[in-house]
């Protein structure tokens, strides 16, 4: 099929998932052929450790539509995103995780309101089947991305989204490294529609998102799209610095009643207080420049070692 006549293309990022794909593969095509537009699926295997690069090797044996992308290494589910993303053909591009949790059924949905004139459509899982650490981590997200982007949003993180071709060719000149895909969206656009869709638990293999990586997306978010971090440290250090006249005052006034506070109790506290927010205003300052250090060696976010033929 020529890349003109295609009109959607899903792009489904893989990493070790073999305990899924069977049934993504047979559900998202009885979506598709119901929706009746020419299609292309494009697996990216993001360095799979298991039988996912063979299984959807088999897929594309015996479904032309299927494309399958192989990066050279593991480098990250975002950057799997991308490198899909620059490979479609499709005039409206889905994306859709491959452990079932976001249901292929509903991508007619999000293709529909791009179809309105959005050029990028979220998914909103209003009951979530997952853990409540990552239901407690993905609010804080979700605030912290509506104020960083000022798009009121409910759901950034949900990984079922449709953008329109245009939009996507947009993403794809970007070229910094740090990149949370929503934050990116939100960036790029206030033109976004979000959609109510299902949520189920995941039924074969392992989260990648334990709590860990959880943790440290939320830091990338606020080191790689706003310098709120080192705002923050800035209205902190005044206020220490008014707290630390208010008590120097204090206990000039004590002594000056003959009344003794512990002075080098109180010296040594506010030193390790004052030490420690140094260390967390170094640390910050830090990241920064370890990211400017990753920008200007210029490397690729991702290498694309070969589309299987």
């Amino acid at each position: 099929m020529s890349g003109e006549n295609i009109n959607i293309s899903v792009v489904i990022p893989v990493y070790n998932e073999e305990g899924n794909l069977p049934e993504l593969y047979e559900r998202v095509t009885r979506v598709m052929e119901e929706m009746g537009r020419p299609y292309e699926f494009i697996f990216v295997d993001d360095g799979s450790l298991d039988r996912s690069l063979r299984m959807m090797t088999e897929f594309r044996g015996r479904d032309k539509r299927v494309r399958v992308i192989k990066l050279l290494r593991n480098f990250g589910q975002t950057a799997a995103i991308y490198a899909g993303f620059s490979q479609v053909r499709g005039q409206v591009v889905v994306m859709l995780d491959a452990d079932l949790q976001n249901p292929p059924e509903e991508i007619p949905k999000l293709v529909a309101k791009v179809d309105e004139g959005y050029q990028a459509v979220s998914g909103w899982r209003t009951i979530r089947q997952d853990k409540i650490h990552r239901k407690v981590v993905s609010r804080i997200l979700n605030f912290f991305i509506a104020k960083l982007t000022r798009t009121n949003m409910h759901d950034w993180g949900c990984s079922l989204k449709a953008f329109s071709r245009d939009f996507v060719d947009r993403l794809n000149t970007l070229s910094h490294h740090s990149r949370y895909l929503p934050a990116d969206v939100g960036w790029l656009t206030p033109n976004v529609a979000e959609v109510a869709v299902d949520h189920a638990p995941r039924r074969a293999g392992e989260t990648k998102y334990t709590p860990l990586v959880l943790i440290r997306t939320g830091f990338d978010l606020l080191v790689s799209v706003t310098a709120a971090p080192l705002q923050a440290i800035g209205v902190l250090g005044w206020l220490l610095a008014l707290l630390g006249f208010v008590i120097a005052f204090l206990i000039a006034g004590a002594m000056l009643f003959g009344y003794d506070p512990g002075l080098f109790t109180m010296i040594m506290a506010l030193s390790f207080f004052l030490s420690g927010v140094q260390l967390i205003a170094m640390g910050f300052l830090c990241e920064y420049v370890s990211r400017i250090y990753v920008e200007v060696q210029d490397k690729p976010y991702f290498i694309i070692k070969e589309e299987l033929p």
